[in-house]
């Protein structure tokens, strides 16, 4: 129990897990003072109906702890039996209860489930690159510091566009920490050119350049103090949050609205035949002034930046879903799968089918 409250702590959200006697348990965390001081935990319960295999895993728990085998069946028998979806819906509503109790420590868990949640993305942006690489083979050059990335990405931070600009700033970190070996020192040292030209970016989007000069002050002397990983990772994420909210405060320069619309309406209809003469009625311009805005404030051109956005949603769809590469093609906005595939491969290297592997 102790083992399944933490791991609710480090995790930031309920833990759900198999007890030692194959029952299904969850846990969430008490915090206070930004603590950790204990945890509640609730469930026993079987996810399964009772089945010869079950009857076996039964026995062998009987057996290590020296009770008769019937006496435990005839417990386990006695269980309710709850299906996932029951099982997730109990460990939430036990995380809201934890959380009322906690009080305003529940942003710490908030705090602690973004962390986590950043630290699963950046290992499969590290496990990505790693395959790359032994595709590529031994002979081939390391890679060199993503500069085109960081543009994107401070194109997004200019825009407003947090969620593009989050899954960008999450590739660099991947790229980073992938070079650098996991050193701490090179990290925060990318982190503080990063924070500095991400400032810049805010300001070009409309922040205030006092306040943005303030915040950045504040955060480098932040990081100073700051050694892991994984602290280093959630500190700029904040710092990238703060940034972009500046810019949302900031009045809206000329461009700006034009440029949040466009990417809005792409966001929106990107499934279906989208082109550029489209975007550029939704938003009253010409086509050529709405060409323009995407290669100055994004660094890529219209049909680029809806390629990404199509084939960010089709790697989603390949990992979660179970759809073939041909249904996950119309769904994207392409109705030749060939072309999808010819499509998806420049961008990503490998197929759809060789991504999902």
């Amino acid at each position: 129990r102790a083992y399944a409250g933490n791991q609710a702590m480090i995790l930031g959200e309920g833990y759900i897990h198999r007890c030692p006697a194959g029952l299904v348990v969850w846990a969430s965390p008490l915090v206070f003072g930004g603590e950790y001081v204990g945890g509640v935990v609730a469930g026993q319960v079987l996810m399964w109906e009772i089945d010869e295999m079950v009857r076996k895993e039964v026995a062998q728990v009987a057996n290590a702890c020296g009770i008769p085998v019937q006496v435990l069946l005839a417990a386990a028998e006695q269980l309710p039996v709850m299906d996932a979806q029951k099982v997730q819906a109990a460990s939430d509503m036990l995380f809201v209860l934890a959380a009322y109790i906690s009080n305003k420590e529940h942003f710490f868990l908030l705090e602690q489930r973004e962390m986590s949640n950043q630290q699963a993305r950046l290992a499969e942006s590290i496990i990505e690159k790693k395959q790359a690489v032994e595709q590529q083979g031994s002979g081939a050059a390391p890679a060199l510091y993503p500069l085109e990335k960081e543009r994107q990405l401070l194109g997004r931070v200019r825009v407003g566009d947090r969620t593009g600009a989050k899954e960008m700033l999450n590739q660099i970190l991947g790229d980073i920490l992938f070079n650098s070996a996991g050193r701490p020192e090179v990290l925060k040292a990318r982190l503080l050119e990063l924070s500095v030209v991400l400032s810049r970016a805010a300001v070009e989007g409309g922040g205030s350049l006092e306040r943005l000069l303030g915040l950045n002050f504040a955060y480098v002397e932040e990081l100073a103090s700051l050694e892991s990983i994984e602290e280093l990772c959630a500190w700029i994420v904040k710092v990238l949050d703060a940034f972009l909210d500046e810019v949302y405060a900031a009045a809206e320069s000329r461009d700006l609205p034009v440029m949040r619309q466009a990417v809005s309406y792409i966001k929106q209809h990107f499934r279906e035949e989208l082109t550029l003469e489209d975007v550029a009625q939704e938003v009253h311009f010409s086509p050529y002034y709405v060409s323009r805005l995407f290669k100055e404030e994004l660094g890529l051109t219209f049909i680029e930046y809806l390629t990404k956005t199509r084939i960010e949603e089709a790697k989603r769809l390949l990992l979660e879903t179970n759809k073939t590469v041909s249904e996950i093609s119309e769904l994207v906005g392409y109705q030749d799968p060939s072309y999808f595939t010819k499509v998806f491969k420049k961008r990503e290297g490998v197929t759809p089918t060789q991504f999902r592997r």
